[in-house]
Formats: C-alpha cells, sequence, structure tokens
C-alpha cells in the first residue's frame, strides 16, 4: 500500500500560519535595520543571506512610515520655525535614524565611480576629499529644494515620496547587478536582488504613490525612473555590479532628484 500523507488538520494550518507570520514579521524587522547603519553596531548578522535578500521587498513599507513620521514632525513645527530650518531638521533626523547612510553613501559611491572598477581605498582614507564635498553639495541641496516647497500638504507629500521611492529604488537599482561589497546598507549584502523581491516591492512603492498622489506620484515615477537607469548604467560600466555603499548612494541620489521634481511641479 502506499504511504498516506497525515491529514492536515486545524492544529496543523494554524502551526503553519504562525510560522508564516513570523517569517513575515522578521523579514519586516531585516528591512528596517537594512537602512539603517546603526545595525551594523549589533551583535551578529541579522538573519541569514537569503532572509536578507527576500525582506528587501519590504523596504517601501518602512520607507512610507519614515515619510510619515517626518511629515507629522515638520507639519508640528509649521507654526514656529521657517521651511529653510524645517527642512534642515527633517533630513538631519532622517540622518541620524539611519546612521547617516545617504551620506555615506554618496561620499562611496562617488570616490568609487571616479575611481573605477577597482574598489574605493579603504581605512580612515575611504572617503577623500572628492567624496567628502559630493556628499556636502548632496545635503545642502537636498535641503534647498526641500525648503522651496512651502505648502504643508506639499511638504508632507515630498517627505512620504521622497522616503518611499528612493528606499524603494534600491531594490531596481540592484536588480540584476552583481552584488559586489557586502558593507553600505544595515545589514550584509550578499546575494543580489531577485524578480520576486523587485517585483513585489515595486507594487507597492508605485501603488502607493499613484493612489496617494495620481498626476503628480506619475510625474515623480518617470523621473525617478529615467535616474536608476542612469544609476544602473553607471554602476554596471564604472563598477561591475552594484556594491552596498553604491545602494545607499543611489538611494540619496534619488531622493534629491524627488525633491527637486516636486519643486519643478510647484506642487
Amino acid at each position: 500500500m502506499a504511504n498516506r500523507s497525515p491529514p492536515i488538520t486545524m492544529e496543523t494550518q494554524a502551526s503553519h500560519s504562525d510560522t508564516d507570520l513570523r517569517n513575515l514579521i522578521g523579514e519586516l524587522l531585516i528591512a528596517i535595520a537594512a537602512l539603517s547603519r546603526w545595525s551594523l553596531f549589533a551583535r551578529g548578522e541579522i538573519g541569514d543571506a537569503e532572509q536578507r535578500a527576500r525582506a528587501l521587498l519590504f523596504v517601501p513599507v518602512v520607507g512610507v512610515v519614515a515619510g510619515v513620521v517626518l511629515a507629522s514632525i515638520d507639519l508640528r513645527l509649521a507654526n514656529f520655525l521657517s521651511t529653510t530650518v524645517r527642512s534642515l531638521i527633517a533630513l538631519l533626523l532622517l540622518e541620524i535614524a539611519t546612521g547617516a547612510m545617504s551620506v555615506v553613501g554618496i561620499a562611496d559611491a562617488t570616490d568609487a565611480i571616479r575611481i573605477g572598477s577597482r574598489p574605493a581605498s579603504t581605512g580612515i582614507a575611504r572617503i577623500g576629499p572628492f567624496g567628502a564635498f559630493a556628499a556636502i553639495v548632496w545635503f545642502v541641496a537636498a535641503v534647498y529644494f526641500l525648503a522651496r516647497i512651502h505648502d504643508s500638504t506639499g511638504r508632507s507629500a515630498a517627505l512620504v515620496m521622497a522616503t518611499t521611492l528612493s528606499r524603494w529604488a534600491i531594490v531596481p537599482i540592484g536588480y540584476g547587478l552583481r552584488p559586489l561589497e557586502r558593507w553600505g546598507l544595515g545589514v550584509p549584502y550578499e546575494n543580489g536582488i531577485r524578480f520576486r523581491e523587485f517585483a513585489v516591492s515595486s507594487v507597492i512603492a508605485l501603488g502607493v504613490t499613484m493612489g496617494l498622489y495620481e498626476n503628480v506620484g506619475l510625474a515623480v515615477i518617470v523621473a525617478l525612473a529615467l535616474t536608476i537607469l542612469a544609476l544602473r548604467l553607471a554602476f554596471s560600466r564604472r563598477l561591475g555590479g552594484a556594491a552596498g555603499y553604491a545602494l545607499a548612494g543611489g538611494m540619496a541620489i534619488c531622493e534629491l532628484v524627488i525633491f527637486a521634481v516636486l519643486v519643478a511641479l510647484r506642487i
């Protein structure tokens, strides 16, 4: 007689559901860790390589939450501070929360692209004067563009779109490119990005943007798509792939592009 598989009971289904829920929550926590360099100070690695790769589909979810928090803070400061000061506070808070991921990413990726296929220098001299200058210019430009948006609704939209779409941009930038150096994000980046992460994260990020901001969101998405294509070309040609630092730098560039497009649209 053929062996019969054990019957599926309600207890078995409940156990599978609990396991799936735990895995889902675990990958969401890994996505949060991936977007903050403070995670690098945790003892041991967070998840295994496969879990870290799968968790990247949740990065736009983390971006939405971060954007809503920053928009709420910005709105509360509207009666006391100018848009320039509020913009400076919002971006400083974001950099503090992420362990200066964007600043370090811009500096490192700029130096690596300038050098070419060779990795950037290591140790204390890893980030050279050119990369440091690029990071300063990026931060000043981001504050400037965000400060040009005066309407409270427009500022909230800018912060939510910037944090959501720039974090999502990590996925399409790295999709299909050979992973290089593991470091740069909050967790080691080593397994590359596959179609599953690309497809699901795109549905989340683009769906939220189009659902909330419609035509303005569409214009931002088009500009962002062109930026992502340019970054992929630069990383492929100059670096031969994408390191964690390159993904963090690409995220920062996309954030700046979103602010610039929204200023041009005069939202």
